[in-house]
């Protein structure tokens, strides 16, 4: 497979972006399946992930030792868009609202992927651990394509910025 490598990190106007690239255009279809398949995407983001990212209006939580965070699936076009919606009412109250997005293109030489976390309706001082978290599960992402083993919670980078 190819490689993915971050190339910018920024969170403004109340939004994290995390555009990244590969090299190898085939892999699109391999992180459309990351992004979408329960299993695989306990390979990079939570070792315990639920639910259904499958198809449009599945439901998946993602699991941090006691807390569960649950997005909606609210478009999926197959190779290109995943995107995901915070419940309002389960999970952190800073992320309801909120779309996570990843979206995937190529060109003759590499595909992209650019992620983007937005709607956050304030900053709490929540944002900048997300936006580096966020970076870490990229990596996480990076690693579970390339060397077939990412690193989930619990067993990511411990970020701490109390």
């Amino acid at each position: 497979m190819g490689w993915i490598a971050i190339i910018i990190m920024e969170a403004k106007n109340g939004n994290i972006q995390h555009p990244s690239r590969s090299r190898d255009q085939s892999i699109t279809g391999s992180l459309y399946q990351a992004l979408t398949d329960t299993k695989k995407l306990a390979g990079w983001w939570t070792s315990d992930t639920r639910g259904s990212g499958s198809k449009v209006g599945g439901v998946l939580e993602f699991w941090f030792g006691d807390f569960c965070q649950k997005f909606e699936v609210v478009e999926l076009q197959p190779g290109k868009l995943v995107r995901w919606k915070a419940n309002r009412k389960e999970g952190i109250e800073e992320w309801a609202g909120t779309e996570v997005a990843f979206s995937l293109s190529a060109d003759e030489k590499q595909c992209y992927v650019h992620f983007s976390h937005s709607g956050w309706r304030k900053d709490s001082g929540f944002l900048p651990h997300c936006s580096t978290k966020w970076a870490v599960f990229m990596l996480s992402l990076k690693d579970l394509l390339e060397k077939g083993k990412g690193q989930p919670a619990p067993n990511d980078v411990e970020i701490n910025h109390s």
